[in-house]
């Protein structure tokens, strides 16, 4: 059982992602900002809600990210395989439904 006021940096690698790389605004090559998209989720459970941060990496690359949230600020680091998805569990068991997520992810070489 995972406690519910510590990071559970539980990292699910979900089925291969749909977003295709997008070049950048410079017309070079893809960066994480332009092919890496992320999206919240509170999702209710007994005695409260599980916030989660889903990944996508459309990168024809690996991107490293960092997931911290206003409720969580300790950050998680995930490797995102390219054409692939995953989800961060930042908290277990919130009161809050609502959260915000800060997340910034770099290309790997």
């Amino acid at each position: 059982m995972l406690p519910t006021s510590r990071l559970a940096a539980l990292v699910i690698v979900a089925a291969a992602g749909s977003a295709l790389a997008a070049p950048s605004a410079d017309g070079g090559a893809p960066t994480a900002k332009s092919c890496v998209k992320w999206t919240t989720e509170a999702r209710y459970r007994p005695y409260g809600y599980d916030h989660l941060v889903h990944l996508n990496n459309g990168c024809d690359k690996p991107a490293r990210c960092h997931v911290k949230t206003n409720v969580n600020p300790e950050p998680a680091e995930v490797r995102v395989l390219p054409k692939q998805s995953a989800t961060v569990v930042t908290f277990q068991g919130s009161p809050a439904r609502e959260f915000t997520a800060e997340v910034s992810c770099a290309l790997e070489e």
